[in-house]
């Protein structure tokens, strides 16, 4: 086998395992909130109760078949399922491009923020598991991988030129950074408007976000997330889906996981060109 035959081999099973992992990540994000088991009892229609048979379990493939419909009562499957689905292969097939053999650590982080997005979406609400999981894979995946420097001739940032896993120092002023920010922003914004401006699960996320890529990546994220959020939001009242003043109807959680993510493949670059700019090189 040759190597583009491997390397499209790899790309398949990316973008596969991705697909895979994100139709489990749909069964959480319907039964975490509403306290029901993610094992048992096992997949089934949500309307009429019957089990899905695993050859109507295939990621994104299976609902094509079936029309988008349950193959018992025919009433409609969401197209949220396979657009999860999808969602979940690309991002694991852009993380394996981008980030090589070290691309399980990005995926464990992309499955995280694909099941806090759509949860918050739902309920306005960012589980723990996400955020607090986040803050810890930073923290510790930070402190083993400086360990294993320490003991062999590896050094931190020559493990890929595209790791972005950071020093313990840096993952620790990250998180505090991170997690202080939003706390003020959620302080100070209720104080304003007399109502809660943020939940502490955006501060609690964007402290995971520090702790896995660094002060430097808090603040490109919450720039992004801020611009994101604003156009979402300017084009959500113009179309009259939200009232003025409603910020609380747009949960925060998703805009800051797409700016990590934006930050995830794009950050370094992204600095250098604004650096760039004000320097007017």
């Amino acid at each position: 086998m040759d190597q583009k035959a491997i390397m499209i081999a790899f790309d398949a099973f990316s973008f596969g395992l991705g697909a895979t992992i994100a139709s489990f990540l749909n069964v959480v994000i319907w039964r975490v909130p509403r306290g029901e088991s993610i094992v048992s009892p096992p997949s089934h229609c949500p309307r009429c109760s019957s089990p899905i048979r695993w050859w109507q379990n295939v990621p994104i493939i299976s609902w094509i078949l079936l029309r988008g419909r349950c193959a018992n009562c025919k009433e409609p499957i969401s197209m949220r399922y396979p657009l999860v689905e999808t969602l979940g292969g690309v991002l694991f097939l852009a993380a394996f491009w981008h980030y090589g053999w070290l691309a399980p650590l990005a995926w464990i982080w992309i499955s995280l923020m694909i099941v806090g997005s759509f949860i918050d979406l739902d309920h306005q609400l960012l589980p723990d598991f996400v955020t607090v999981g986040g803050m810890i894979l930073g923290v510790a995946t930070s402190v083993a991988f400086w360990a294993v420097g320490e003991f062999t001739p590896w050094h931190f940032h020559n493990l890929t030129p595209n790791f972005f896993f950071v020093p313990p120092l840096q993952s620790l002023g990250g998180l505090a950074l991170g997690f202080s920010l939003l706390w003020c922003v959620r302080f100070f914004g209720t104080l304003a408007f007399k109502r809660e401006a943020m939940g502490m699960g955006d501060v609690f996320l964007m402290g995971a976000v520090g702790a896995l890529f660094g002060p430097v990546a808090v603040i490109a994220t919450l720039i992004l997330s801020a611009v994101l959020g604003s156009i979402v939001g300017i084009v959500l009242i113009l179309l009259a889906k939200v009232r003025l003043g409603g910020f609380a109807a747009i949960p925060y959680g998703p805009f800051i996981c797409a700016g990590c993510l934006v930050w995830m493949f794009w950050g370094p670059g992204l600095v250098q060109w604004h650096l760039q700019l004000l320097l007017g090189k």
